[in-house]
């Protein structure tokens, strides 16, 4: 292909991505409906809005009187870029393995003319800059708010937010590479996911351990204690701070930051795109592999009608390709709690108390996850239909299916707690399980047919059942640890929950209804 068709073709795919990407924020902001896109803008502005009244409020008392940069500051700023780039690198592995397993259009590509490092090296820029304004999203009413109370010089912070999204998607690339290279591309897709579901948490989760073996709390926010800084972390004119230098505007800093994450990007993206075809023939092959009969015979097993549902649902769920990514770093937060439950273990009874509304609010929502994944997400709903089964067994599988997992999950803590305390255990089971049941009932309410791939954009399909979902979490998090306590205000979280889903409930679309 001549160097003037090359360039025609990459600004095709370029023009190409862009669309893609602007219909599916379009789709995104307004709930994956035919809605008009205007009124969800107008929502999201005002959320932006309040998001800044949130910044100044916790900004202004120390902006106004003077920012000082001293230890406790250089920590808060270089553990918010660490943390976002943590969660970057996480979205990037994930992101750059979907590219290369996801069929979608990767046939049509590969049998055309067109260069394939071409559309590669548009993908990984497009993700790169989504990540990039994901963070801004998030991060930018802090910075506005410092650039209008402390300078200009704040403005280096949104650069240094792209440096740690090129850095972690030129990083993510090469990981997914090394990968291929080293476990195969059978094992790849698995490796990844756990890979990136372990980065995502290991940073916050780190830092909670050691909060909780420091001080005894689980409160990550106990780490910049002046006194504790003091003493463990390097001092403030150390080279150790450049992340955090570079956020409050040291132009060296910040230009060579940015020109070192955009060497590495590029080095990253290169490596990919010289590969893209090779290694999409071999994820494509894993993909299409036959499933190999085995030699053994087996033995018939009678299942009732339920019996069958249920082992077809647990079945569906182990077999889903994605399903690490979708729920391992939900389990992985489960890990603070286990590690303050060892420490105190033999020296307070009360523990329960304190890790109760942690593990309750995890259970929810990774039960909510899971009943999405059997509700919405079934893969064959006509065939379903058309089985000689009623309604109710259907649902009751899945929902069924959907506990079965959960209380697996919970069997362990649950047991450790017990070591300390009895009603605890079953105050803590009880909550999560109340929890779990609660998402399972939105999502019943709320169920809308969708894809399996669609998993992570389930917050957005329906705001309403989201936010359901999140307040019964809480309700459930706040009456178990009250209950754990004792405290006769264990009834108020009960009467928010039955609130929250009668109020569900009543609102529930009328495909729920009827059905």
């Amino acid at each position: 292909m001549s160097a003037t068709a090359a360039r025609s073709a990459l600004m095709r795919f370029s023009k190409h991505e862009l669309r893609l990407a602007w219909r599916d924020w379009a789709w995104m902001f307004s709930g994956w409906r035919n809605t008009s896109l205007r009124r969800a803008l107008i929502g999201m502005s005002l959320f932006y809005a309040v998001m800044h009244l949130i910044a100044y409020a916790v900004l202004s008392p120390h902006l106004t009187a003077g920012f000082v940069l001293d230890q406790t500051a250089l920590a808060m700023l270089s553990v918010t870029v660490l943390l976002s780039f943590t969660m970057m690198l996480s979205q990037a592995t994930e992101s750059v393995t979907r590219a290369f397993y996801a069929r979608d259009d990767l046939d049509l590509i590969l049998s055309s003319p067109a260069p394939s490092r071409d559309l590669f090296l548009v993908r990984i820029v497009m993700m790169a800059l989504t990540s990039w304004v994901m963070s801004a999203l998030v991060i930018s009413p802090f910075l506005n708010v410092a650039v209008v109370l402390g300078g200009v010089h704040w403005l280096g912070g949104y650069m240094v937010l792209l440096a740690a999204s090129l850095t972690a998607t030129g990083a993510g690339v090469l990981i997914t590479l090394a990968l291929f290279k080293t476990v195969g591309a059978q094992r790849t897709r698995l490796c990844a996911q756990i890979l990136a579901a372990v980065v995502g948490a290991a940073f916050l989760i780190g830092m909670q351990v050691v909060a909780i073996l420091s001080f005894g709390s689980m409160s990550r926010f106990t780490l910049f204690d002046p006194a504790f800084v003091a003493n463990h972390a390097p001092a403030a004119g150390s080279a150790w701070w450049f992340l955090a230098h570079a956020v409050a505007g040291q132009t060296a800093t910040v230009f060579l930051l940015f020109a070192v994450s955009l060497l590495f990007f590029g080095a990253g993206a290169w490596c990919g795109a010289v590969q893209f075809r090779r290694i999409v023939v071999l994820a494509l092959g894993v993909t299409e592999k036959a499933p190999r009969e085995r030699a053994t015979e087996r033995t018939f097993r009678s299942y009732s009608p339920l019996g069958a549902l249920v082992f077809k649902e647990l079945k569906l769920i182990a077999r889903d390709p994605w399903l690490v990514s979708q729920t391992l770093m939900q389990v992985l937060y489960l890990i603070p709690p286990a590690v303050m439950l060892w420490v105190s273990f033999g020296e307070n009874a009360e523990i329960s108390v304190i890790i109760a509304p942690v593990i309750v609010m995890a259970v929810g929502q990774l039960a909510g996850g899971l009943a999405w994944l059997t509700i919405s997400g079934e893969d064959s709903p006509d065939l379903i239909v058309t089985a000689p089964i009623s309604a109710f067994t259907r649902l009751w599988a899945k929902v069924l299916s959907v506990l079965m997992l959960i209380a697996a999950i919970m069997l362990p803590i649950v047991l450790g707690l017990a070591l300390i305390s009895v009603w605890g255990a079953v105050v803590t089971f009880a909550g999560a399980m109340i929890a779990a049941s609660s998402a399972i009932l939105v999502q019943l309410w709320f169920r809308a047919q969708a894809k399996r791939t669609n998993f992570r954009r389930r917050q957005v399909a329906s705001k309403t059942s989201t936010l359901a979902e999140a307040a019964a979490s809480i309700a459930c998090a706040a009456g178990t640890a009250l209950v754990a306590a004792g405290s006769p205000l264990a009834l108020l979280p009960v009467v928010l929950l039955l609130t929250v889903l009668g109020i569900s409930w009543s609102i529930r679309p009328k495909h729920s209804a009827n059905a």
